[in-house]
């Protein structure tokens, strides 16, 4: 197989005859790989069974999932690194991963709330004042997101945030009451609301900056040594395509497969665990196979996609849901470029789910629900 010629000569000097060989360079981390997909596979097994009102109660576990993260955080930069709060023996230490290792999954997940909660706004039902009560919960959630993506340090999710925000925007629509409501003193809250909402988010973020928490901004003008080496290590990671073209390296083997190839003047006391590109790790360890999947992948997604914005019934329930999911898949194929946050074992139940919301607008059913909850 193209690349194995290293393997080859270990042979040759140990006095070993040709052997077949998995296809991967790391079997033992090929099992590895497998037996982490066994969570998301149990969430796509319990959710293709669910009906579509039990898909939607999901939601609102994942926005107070992402919020507890994001609380969590806030009390590890607060504390000031305290080891206590931290899960993970090898993780960013000093920052707010919140229940994460990692602080670029823990803002992929925060910048993943802004269209959950917009979502969560559009399709309330039930009394006026319990939808009421929804909005004020969700747009007190969105305002305190600002304040804890900045202190993760996250630059990426900086990026992530706003890409969420503008998609947060893009989907929300004012829910439907079932009842008119006079214009003069409930516009002018409406339309209040938002400029409210835009002036909160500023002070907190002028805040965060005052007490030299948002990390995220002060390390957008650091040059770090690590800016450098990623570029590099995409590089190397480009070369280690081409040399194991076309079927890749093997699931599970990028670590090896880098060290093998990686120069004398990058040798220190660490190792590069990810290529922090999973498209372009894809490409290296499953070749021409992997990069096929992925285009099938991202067919699939432009079409279910283009249905929910272009062809589905806006008022559907399930079209605003579908939409979220698209957008959330966007922020996560984002963060994926620079980072591997689809890697954990929670960020991808809730990438499971968001392919299950995102195909539920597809689905037809008998009875059709509009985005206040009504049969039609």
């Amino acid at each position: 197989m193209p690349g194995r010629n290293e393997v080859i000569a270990i042979d040759s000097l140990i006095g070993l005859e040709p052997l077949w060989r998995p296809l991967t360079l790391t079997p033992m981390n090929g099992w590895h790989a497998i037996a982490s997909l066994f969570a998301p596979f149990a969430v796509l097994l319990l959710g293709v069974q669910l009906s579509r009102d039990d898909l939607f109660r999901l939601l609102p576990v994942l926005i107070g999932l992402g919020a507890l993260s994001g609380l969590f955080g806030l009390l590890q930069a607060i504390s000031g690194g305290n080891p206590v709060l931290y899960f993970y023996r090898i993780t960013n230490n000093g920052s707010a991963v919140g229940l994460f290792a990692n602080r670029n999954h823990a803002a992929a997940l925060l910048a993943c709330l802004f269209p959950m909660l917009a979502a969560f706004t559009a399709i309330t039902f039930g009394s006026v004042d319990r939808q009421r009560s929804r909005q004020i919960l969700a747009a007190a959630i969105g305002i305190v997101l600002i304040p804890l993506i900045l202190v993760t340090g996250s630059r990426s999710g900086l990026l992530l945030a706003v890409i969420g925000l503008m998609g947060a925007a893009m989907l929300y629509r004012q829910p439907l009451t079932g009842r008119p409501v006079r214009r003069s003193a409930m516009q002018w809250k409406f339309t209040a609301a938002p400029l409210l909402a835009g002036v909160t988010i500023v002070c907190l973020g002028l805040l965060s900056l005052y007490f030299s928490r948002a990390e995220a901004v002060e390390r957008l003008f650091l040059h770090s040594a690590g800016d450098d080496g990623r570029a590099q290590f995409w590089l190397i990671a480009v070369d280690l395509f081409w040399k194991y073209f076309p079927v890749g390296s093997g699931s599970g083997s990028f670590v090896e497969a880098f060290q093998i190839a990686e120069p004398n003047r990058q040798l220190d006391s660490t190792y590069l665990n990810r290529a922090h590109n999973d498209w372009l790790e894809t490409a290296v360890t499953f070749g021409v196979p992997g990069i096929l999947l992925l285009v099938v992948a991202l067919v699939a997604y432009v079409k279910k996609g283009y249905f929910a914005w272009f062809c589905a019934d806006p008022l559907r329930r399930a079209t605003v849901m579908a939409r979220m999911a698209s957008l959330a898949i966007i922020i996560l194929a984002i963060a994926s470029a620079f980072d591997y946050p689809l890697r954990t074992p929670t960020m991808m139940c809730i990438f499971v789910l968001l392919t299950l919301w995102l195909a539920e607008s597809g689905r037809l059913h008998s009875r059709v629900e509009d985005i206040s909850g009504v049969e039609r």
